[in-house]
């Protein structure tokens, strides 16, 4: 597709590991919501894995430490308190070199900037503020949430439904093979960046249009394939 020029653009955007660092937090958070809906717990077991989504992370957490499946609405409001906590002092993650470059290349060729992520809305947003990323640059009415599903691929699915009907043509962005599966079982187009926890190889495996190293050294091949020149 490199050098074509696909239509206006809904770009979706992974959070953690694409637009911002990774941060071994993570793992911390979601104790943190299982002991506040549990209490504490002595040996926790963590099935936590990047790419997978909150609603699947706390489940899984809850289960696999003696919770069940009615736990699982007290442990996503649990995980957005402890996250408001967490995030309340700014530097706590760190925006990815090429990343506001590559937001405003886009927003400047008329397409839309949004997210796809694991993340719910709320810590969406507590995320990139704590990175200094300016909330606004995403269209949070394009944007699909990991709040809302256990199964990522069907965010995906619902991005490519939304992007069909509203005329746009969706693209992934991310760093994670889920983000590159997800993107194929939904039949669009993924970008892969190594900024996350997979090399270029192992995205390589799933990705449909590019691979790049990072946001920086590889923004003019992620304006190629996506935007168009």
């Amino acid at each position: 597709m490199s050098g074509d020029r696909p239509g206006r653009r809904l770009v979706l955007w992974d959070i953690d590991g694409t637009l911002l660092s990774n941060a071994e937090s993570e793992e911390v958070l979601f104790v943190g919501a299982l002991e506040a809906v549990l209490g504490p717990v002595a040996e926790v077991v963590h099935p936590y894995r990047h790419g997978k989504t909150d609603l699947q992370q706390v489940t899984e957490y809850l289960l696999a430490n003696g919770g069940t499946p009615e736990h699982v609405s007290a442990g996503s409001r649990a995980l957005i308190e402890v996250s408001e906590t967490h995030f309340a002092t700014p530097g706590e993650r760190v925006t990815l070199p090429g990343v506001p470059e590559l937001l405003d290349a886009f927003a400047a060729r008329g397409h839309v900037n949004a997210l796809l992520t694991g993340n719910g809305p709320e810590r969406a947003r507590l995320k990139l503020r704590s990175a200094g990323l300016d909330v606004v640059a995403f269209d949070f009415s394009w944007s699909f949430f990991g709040a809302d599903s256990v199964a990522r691929p069907d965010l995906a699915r619902a991005a490519a439904k939304r992007a069909a009907e509203g005329g746009l043509v969706p693209v992934i962005i991310g760093d994670t093979v889920a983000d590159g599966v997800a993107a194929a079982e939904a039949g669009i187009d993924f970008v892969g960046v190594a900024t996350g926890v997979y090399d270029v190889q192992q995205l390589a495996e799933v990705a449909h249009l590019a691979v790049v190293d990072d946001l920086a050294t590889g923004a003019t091949t992620v304006l190629d394939v996506i935007a168009g020149r």
